[in-house]
């Protein structure tokens, strides 16, 4: 699977007579496009450049209403033209046909497009950065956990993918100001206070950057507001790791220095050589394993006892036999992880076993390369994996192997028509699953769905499309996402219950559905 970015890409959105409504996110951008009027960039370090935040809505120009003088009844009353009545109920059933909700696959006819339908989101916004950024990750703050009050702020940290090494960076955003969608097609009646007191203000993007030499392949953040640590796995071989905190401080507390040495690295991994990798996860104890192209997976130790407060492990874990592409630590055994690989199994190891050997393996698990992997942290023994070929599986630990030594997933989806990039269960709802692929999808999943006989038969007849052709879709596909271009990675928010972010060639999107 290619994972990397093409600094020189871009795209194009034309405006044409007839819409198609679609749960997506419909606006295109170059990867280094001109400031739109109307968005607020603020960047601590003075680089104008870093990025900003974009209104979808800006060009759109409100007209003054015309009013029309009408004749009144005896009682007051308005009174309409002759036929007039006749003719809006006409429009409005011509409009509703026009209005059509589209799902991947569908063919467009000549002068359609896809519109984003804002009533599908509580929150929807687009950024864009200088580079674009293959990986990004959340940062834990203090502003309290499963809020739900707009406007949110939120913090993250990315690495870009520059057109020349020197020019990379990791970049620490503080996104504030997110206020909840507008949703202009509501009618009064329908408004309620919420509604009526969101404000139609555009975010506001600050961010702090940190030179980092060679395009940045993963970022992981230790989700501790006392110590969030940051590595990014360099595609010349090296992991580093930063302290985020000095960096967090300058944000919470306008006008503090930020000492030149939070802008390099506490340490650098070199047990991988020159070989570079993708895999990566922290454990909550400070511990990060690194998995490279070359099948090795190494861990290191946070030490207080040592002058550079990490230790390095040299002795690998061996068992795959090809490039590790994601690793994931349990989250009830501290010495236990997952991982995937383009060998296209997903192992079990304990970091306390002598010979560094797995403890489990699933060979087969998928029939490609399995790009990605997650561990449900709240029924622990559900793991999620996705793999090149497009498809994602639901593995049950309680029950790997059969008496013949096969496994099979307690649940498997083939939706996405090319290979899923990212993978993540909801930190809030344990049969929620939030998958990112390369075909400019993200989809949500609710598992625990299961229809009867009836539910399933108005499900089908629900699917069934303007010209009759009825549409195959999961009963337990909650939600599609479009508009970006070569998805990369997503997050939910650890903090926000139901938001999420993804990043891709275009820019990242900061969203929240009405559907988790």
């Amino acid at each position: 699977m290619s994972k990397r970015q093409n600094p020189s890409a871009s795209a194009a959105c034309q405006v044409e007579e007839k819409t198609k409504l679609a749960a997506v996110s419909g606006k295109s951008n170059a990867d280094q496009p001109e400031k739109p009027a109307g968005s607020r960039g603020m960047d601590v370090d003075g680089d104008a450049d870093m990025g900003e935040f974009e209104d979808a809505f800006e060009d759109e120009i409100e007209e003054d209403e015309i009013l029309v003088e009408r004749e009144e009844d005896s009682d007051g009353v308005e009174m309409l033209d002759e036929g007039e009545d006749d003719e809006e109920e006409e429009d409005e059933e011509v409009a509703e046909k026009k209005r059509q909700v589209y799902l991947p696959g569908d063919i467009l006819g000549e002068g359609e497009e896809l519109q984003v339908d804002n009533s599908a989101y509580h929150m929807l916004h687009t950024m864009t950065t200088q580079w674009p950024c293959l990986s990004f990750d959340f940062v834990p703050d203090n502003l309290g956990n499963n809020r739900s009050m707009f406007p949110h702020t939120m913090y993250a940290v990315a690495g870009t993918q520059a057109d020349r090494a020197y020019k990379n960076q990791v970049i620490l955003m503080k996104w504030s100001q997110l206020h909840r969608t507008i949703n202009d097609d509501k009618s009064d009646e329908d408004k309620d206070d919420d509604d009526i007191n969101d404000l139609d203000e555009d975010p506001i993007l600050e961010t702090k950057t940190m030179r980092h030499q060679g395009g940045v392949n993963r970022v992981r953040v230790l989700q501790s507001y006392q110590s969030p640590l940051a590595a990014t796995w360099a595609d010349t071989g090296k992991v580093h790791i930063w302290d985020t905190k000095k960096l967090m401080n300058a944000f919470e507390n306008p006008g503090t220095q930020v000492p030149a040495s939070a802008q390099q690295p506490l340490f650098t991994i070199a047990s991988h050589g020159n070989t570079e990798g993708y895999s990566m996860d922290w454990n909550a104890d400070g511990r990060l394993l690194t998995g490279d192209c070359g099948s090795n997976i190494y861990l290191t130790t946070r030490r207080n006892d040592t002058g550079s407060n990490f230790v390095a492990d040299r002795t690998p874990f061996r068992g795959h036999k090809a490039s590790v592409e994601d690793i994931q630590w349990s989250p009830e055994e501290g010495s236990v992880f997952a991982s995937s690989s383009v060998d296209q199994t997903i192992k079990i190891w304990d970091v306390r076993a002598a010979n560094h050997g797995f403890a489990l393996d699933v060979p087969n698990a998928h029939d490609s390369d399995i790009n990605v992997i997650s561990w449900n942290r709240k029924s622990r023994y559900l793991l999620a994996s996705g793999g090149d070929n497009g498809d994602f599986k639901v593995w049950d630990m309680r029950k790997w192997g059969d008496s013949n030594g096969r496994s099979t997933p307690a649940a498997e989806f083939k939706w996405h028509r090319k290979a899923i990039t990212s993978i993540e269960w909801c930190p809030n709802d344990e049969s929620v699953l939030a998958v990112a692929g390369a075909d400019d999808q993200i989809t949500l999943w609710d598992l625990a769905v299961e229809l009867d006989a009836e539910e399933e038969a108005r499900h089908r007849e629900a699917m069934v499309g303007s010209d009759g052709t009825r549409r195959e879709v999961p009963a337990q596909l909650l939600f599609i996402h479009q508009g970006q271009q070569n998805i990369k990675e997503l997050h939910w928010h650890p903090q926000i219950h139901g938001a999420l972010a993804s990043t891709a060639a275009s820019g990242f999107n900061i969203f929240k559905t009405i559907s988790v």
